[in-house]
C-alpha cells in the first residue's frame, strides 16, 4: 500500500514538472519556479508561512524548502495542489515534531 502510494506521487511529480523542468521530484525543484505565478499558491494558504518568514522563525530557503515538502504531501495524498493543511504538515516535518 505504502509504495503504490510513494511510486504515485512520484509519478505525479514527474508528470508535473516535466517539459518544464529537467527534475523527478519535488525536492529539486527551484524555489523561484515554486513562487512563479502557475505554481505559486494562493496568498491564504501561504499567510502561515509568511508570518514565520516576517518574523525571522523561517528563512528564505527554508520557506522554499516547506512548499517543495508540501508539493510531496499533496502528491502522497493524491491531491492536485497543496493547501493549508499540506503546508502545516510540511512545516511541523521540517521542525521535527510531526506524530
Amino acid at each position: 500500500m505504502v509504495a503504490a502510494r510513494v511510486a504515485a506521487a512520484r509519478g505525479a511529480a514527474v508528470a508535473r514538472w516535466a517539459g518544464e523542468l529537467e527534475v523527478r521530484t519535488n525536492a529539486e525543484v527551484p524555489g523561484t519556479v515554486l513562487r512563479r505565478r502557475r505554481w505559486k499558491l494562493p496568498d491564504p494558504v501561504t499567510a502561515g508561512l509568511r508570518v514565520r518568514l516576517d518574523r525571522g522563525e523561517l528563512s528564505a530557503r527554508g520557506f522554499d524548502r516547506v512548499l517543495r515538502m508540501a508539493w510531496t504531501v499533496a502528491d502522497l495524498s493524491g491531491l492536485e495542489r497543496p493547501g493549508e493543511a499540506e503546508l502545516n504538515i510540511a512545516l511541523e516535518l521540517r521542525r521535527g515534531s510531526w506524530q
